[in-house]
């Protein structure tokens, strides 16, 4: 399943630093067995293992 999100992040040299928020972004091949209340912490993992220069990530929220 897709799912569309926003968030903010910090880069891996500056955890603490949040200096980027992304507005939407379009999240794919989420497994459709993922409980509803398990998803956000489920998609902010995939998100940090795709992208290895993002530190932490904050208010991700679905859309």
């Amino acid at each position: 399943m897709d799912y569309r999100v926003s968030y903010e992040h910090s880069l891996v040299s500056a955890p603490e630093d949040f200096i980027v928020q992304v507005p939407s972004q379009l999240v794919g091949d989420v497994p459709a067995n993922i409980p509803r209340a398990l998803l956000p912490e489920f998609i902010g993992e995939l998100i940090l293992s795709r992208s290895p220069q993002i530190g932490r990530i904050r208010r991700l929220r679905i859309l």
